[in-house]
């Protein structure tokens, strides 16, 4: 009797859905003996896939963060689809995919959907990419390095306050420090120690073109 490995894709390239098919043909997925690959290119075709495969579930769904919504059903990106195989396929394995850096965006995904899989796809090789996926398919959770870089620096409560970032995409835009009181609440002196703190915070030990490099690197802007 066939064992089938359901597996539902979903990012608006093709080549990249291409990749994703390639890659699970590719791995041993014993104890399953054939592959069954559903492509969806938005959050509209997601829906309506998942919609259409209640009764037959899938074990494991590689979305991406950025796709086009779906307004109609409150649909606006890949993890609000993916909230949707939380509640119909809850013993479905998540991949959740996404270039973006932004720790609001990242904390999004751990607090909405906590998924199997996430992954920056600056990170990774197709050698990685490989082993992440089969990990996740074997019952394992993993994480890309700028994922486990963002989840170490929550554990060591390493975070900026609104106002922080702020400061950093103002200094980012080309505004002198002389005039950052003018877009921001605080008198001089209390900018430049907020500064030295996020200095402190992100053992930056250079200028403020340093803070701007590594806070847009980490994530922050």
């Amino acid at each position: 009797m066939k064992n089938i490995l359901h597996v539902l894709a979903i990012d608006d390239h093709v080549v990249v859905l291409e990749g994703y098919h390639s890659i699970f043909k590719s791995l041993d997925t014993a104890p399953f003996n054939q592959l069954k690959f559903i492509k969806a290119i938005d959050c509209k075709s997601g829906y309506e896939v998942i919609e259409n495969h209640k009764l037959k579930p899938f074990d494991i769904a590689v979305i991406d963060y950025s796709i086009p919504h779906y307004p109609e059903r409150r649909l606006h990106n890949g993890v609000d689809v993916a909230m949707l195989i939380r509640k119909h396929m809850p013993q479905c394995k998540i991949i959740i995919m996404t270039m973006h850096k932004e720790m609001d965006i990242l904390a999004r995904v751990f607090r909405k959907i906590n998924p199997e899989g996430f992954i920056n796809k600056s990170d990774c090789t197709t050698d990685e990419l490989i082993a992440g996926f089969g990990k996740v398919l074997e019952g394992e959770i993993f994480h890309s390095r700028i994922i486990m870089d963002y989840l170490k620096r929550m554990e060591k409560g390493i975070g900026l306050e609104d106002i922080d970032i702020r400061i950093i995409l103002l200094l980012s835009k080309g505004i002198k420090n002389k005039n950052l009181e003018k877009y921001i609440p605080l008198s001089a002196s209390a900018i430049e120690k907020r500064k030295y703190k996020m200095k402190r915070l992100l053992d930056i030990k250079g200028d403020d073109e340093e803070l701007i490099h590594v806070a847009r690197i980490q994530g922050y802007i």
